[in-house]
């Protein structure tokens, strides 16, 4: 009994560390050992004059993105840089609509396309494109994401510091026209990522505004999930400060249904547990604050549903003890919301109360087949359209390790 008890504890404790204990320590050690960035107040306003403003490519991965790539070009050209220090690199993953024709129509010079026939996958398309850019500096971004006009003077101005090899921007989420994300779990992200940028590094940046060095690009497996993660705990790695710029500012529509956020979440899980063995050195204690962020923000956050699953059973076990058998009702409530939440119809409003609670459980449900998605390799690299279906229909976790039951992966 004592075992089970220390197992049902055990759980907890490492749950509630990983979502509110490291939190405030993180929080903590920024405040009191974290340093902002210092600019001027003329770099405040204008960032940095024309001189010292560094030549830059923005690189994009495509696949059948007619939809939104005339908005991306659009976009690009609109932004508030130089425009003989700006080039958009498009790389099509062997599109089969006609996102290929929209590249080709445009005449203007600062883009670079890259219309591969073979299908091969995101990473693939970026190994590619970064082989041939000899710009300074990188910008990660994707095809339905649209920057604000200065965001990239916003990124940009920390690279004065020649010890800084990467900066993220902040990415909103927009549906019906106005901003949406994920709310409260959003806003907490954020704060997380300011806490680590004062103590100079993140655990992973934004996927769709992003940049670094040139020369600190190297390429990736063919494999990679996530590779803006990988890619971000790499310089982590070696040794280079990386930052959070909250004043840079992106936004891209959010998923269109909530079978199409699942399989971006899957993805992203599985992503996450692959990564671990691609960034393993960043885990060592000798990588100081940002080992005991990697561990906090996210091994232990991945771990979250392992963890559920044993205090739980343990959970089961004590029922016949009042104060567990509480627990084991929230626990029990906990779950039937979440399923409630992914079958109900849009129209249908729920208690506020119950996002975060539905989130909370459908998220670590998504890490749970993810880790066996990357435990048996079934995650594909390359990416489908999802279909517009609210219907979620939630699969076994099975259904995710033998097949591809939700139609294939979102545009990263």
């Amino acid at each position: 009994m004592n075992v089970v008890i220390t197992l049902f504890v055990g759980a907890w404790v490492l749950m509630l560390y990983a979502y509110i204990g490291f939190p405030a320590l993180l929080a903590l050690f920024a405040k009191f050992v974290g340093k902002e960035p210092v600019f001027t107040p003329a770099d405040d306003k204008t960032e940095l004059s024309e001189s010292k403003l560094p030549r830059i490519a923005i690189i994009v991965a495509a696949f059948n993105e007619e939809a939104v790539i005339a908005d991306k070009l659009k976009n690009t050209w609109a932004l508030d840089y130089p425009a003989d220090r700006i080039e958009l690199w498009v790389g099509s993953d062997g599109s089969s609509d006609s996102t290929d024709s929209i590249l080709r129509s445009c005449s203007d010079s600062r883009l670079r396309r890259l219309l591969f026939t073979e299908r091969r996958g995101k990473i693939s398309v970026l190994n590619d494109i970064m082989s041939q850019v000899d710009a300074e500096i990188v910008v990660m971004s994707d095809a339905n994401t649209d920057l604000a006009p200065d965001a990239i003077r916003q990124l940009v101005k920390h690279f004065e510091d020649p010890f800084l090899g990467c900066v993220s921007g902040e990415l909103s989420l927009t549906q019906n026209g106005g901003v949406s994300g994920e709310g409260l779990y959003w806003k907490y992200e954020g704060w997380i990522k300011r806490n680590e940028s004062k103590l100079g590094f993140l655990i992973g940046c934004n996927g769709g505004i992003f940049a670094m060095r040139r020369e600190l690009f190297t390429p990736l497996p063919s494999s990679t999930i996530v590779e803006d993660f990988v890619l971000t705990m790499s310089i982590v790695q070696r040794g280079y400060r990386v930052r959070f710029e909250p004043n840079a500012k992106a936004t891209e529509p959010a998923c269109p249904s909530s079978k199409a956020e699942m399989v971006r979440k899957i993805r992203i899980g599985a992503g996450g547990f692959q990564a671990l063995g691609l960034t393993a050195a960043v885990l060592s204690p000798l990588h100081g604050f940002a080992s005991f962020a990697y561990w906090g923000h996210k091994v232990l956050r991945w771990c979250v549903p392992f963890f559920f699953f044993t205090a739980l059973a343990a959970n089961i076990v004590l029922s016949h003890v009042p104060v567990f058998g509480v627990f084991l009702g929230l626990q029990t409530l906990g779950i039937l919301v979440a399923i409630l939440a992914s079958v109900v119809p849009p129209t249908i409003k729920l208690p506020s109360w119950t996002r975060p609670v539905s989130y909370f459980f459908l998220m670590n449900y998504a890490l749970f087949c993810g880790f066996f998605r990357f435990l048996f390799g079934t995650q594909r690299v390359t990416w489908e359209k999802a279909a517009q279906d609210d219907n979620l229909n939630l699969p076994s976790p099975n259904s995710f390790v033998w097949n591809n039951e939700l139609g294939g992966e979102m545009v990263e």
